[in-house]
């Protein structure tokens, strides 16, 4: 597979600057060669099946191998071969308040977390039986959750975005309310590993980075940017891949040399804008309005060439029924072998397959 690369640099004298004057082109221009992300992990490369019911916001179990999401009428629904075609298997929660997203817990993935702001509670919903077994206080109106893994500390944005509070997993004890400086955020991220709170906050009014061995954590740097997709990296807890609203740039940021501060490492642009961005531990995975993009971490060398290289792009869209191909995105999931992608209307998840390493 051949990449061109297209990027111009001039100086800059901030890190604000640099991702406005940063300009990067990635395209990916033939298959068929032995250059990595080739070959994929299993075929079809796209495959299309009906859930049943409408989701958003899937999340991946790799303890029952299913793709679990909410429903539009206030459900859990547990999706088993997802790969098959036609209509899988679907098992649904009672009705229950929910937030905006799911969390399963990484201290015991058995269990999955549901905020709920109405009540100002997270429910713990056993994921064999898709039934509540315990909940607990997690600081004003919890509505959006993620999780610090090194600490075993979940996290709770509040509905407002103005506050975020730690709950330690052992015992579900809520930490003291973090607030969050400057306007409110949508989404949060927590590190996958370390000994200290750790999380980035963003939102139409930027990126903020947080981190402290006790809540309230300090706020380690800040970067203005209208963000509407976000991921953590899966071993560089301070480098985070993000995109703006609207935008089919793809941002890596990370921490200034120090720890303070946030500064733009690479930049990439991709066929259509960005709407979901996912990570493991070697992968970009990033859904545009058409396609789904694979890029490397690189989290050993960095990005010399301050651009993000472009592995596999896939047009997922070509899979969908004509009545169903305009359906805007609402949510990506990763699995061990395939992406899973959820549509606004419709019960139809198209699943694209990860390219080999």
């Amino acid at each position: 597979m051949a990449r061109i690369v297209v990027c111009w640099l001039w100086p800059w004298d901030s890190p604000l600057r640099r991702w406005c004057a940063l300009v990067a082109v990635s395209v990916t221009a033939a298959a068929g060669c032995s250059a990595p992300g080739t070959a994929v992990e299993n075929a079809p490369e796209v495959t299309v099946m009906s859930a049943g019911v409408v989701l958003r916001d899937p999340v991946w179990s790799y303890r029952f191998h299913a793709l679990v999401g909410l429903t539009d009428d206030d459900r859990l629904a547990e999706i088993t071969d997802p790969v098959s075609p036609g209509h899988t298997a679907t098992r649904l929660s009672s009705q229950m308040a929910v937030g905006r997203n799911l969390q399963i817990s990484r201290k015991d993935d058995r269990h999955i977390f549901v905020p709920q702001p109405q009540r100002g509670k997270v429910a713990v919903i056993d994921l064999a039986t898709l039934r509540q077994v315990d909940e607990f206080d997690a600081g004003p109106a919890p509505a959006y959750l993620s999780e610090d893994s090194g600490m075993r500390v979940l996290l709770a944005l509040s509905a407002d975005g103005s506050s975020v509070t730690p709950i330690d997993e052992y015992g579900f004890r809520a930490l003291p309310t973090a607030k969050i400086t400057g306007d409110p955020s949508d989404m949060i991220d927590g590190a996958n590993r370390g000994r200290e709170i750790e999380y980035h906050v963003y939102g139409s009014s930027g990126i903020r980075y947080y981190k402290g061995p006790s809540s309230p954590p300090e706020q380690r740097g800040s970067l203005p940017m209208d963000v509407v997709a976000s991921a953590g990296d899966g071993t560089a807890v301070t480098r985070s891949y993000v995109s703006r609203r609207d935008d089919d740039m793809l941002y890596a940021v990370d921490s200034q040399r120090g720890g303070e501060g946030l500064t733009v490492l690479a930049v990439t642009r991709l066929p259509s804008p960005i709407r979901r961005i996912g990570t493991d531990d070697t992968r970009i995975y990033a859904a545009t309005d058409r396609e789904v993009v694979v890029l490397e971490t690189n989290d050993v060398t960095g990005y010399p060439h301050h651009t993000i290289p472009v592995l596999r792009t896939t047009n997922y869209r070509k899979g969908l029924p004509d009545a169903e191909r305009s359906a805007p995105l609402t949510g990506m999931a990763l699995g061990p072998h395939r992406i899973y992608l959820t549509f606004a209307g419709t019960p139809l998840v198209v699943s694209v397959a990860k390219p080999r390493l």
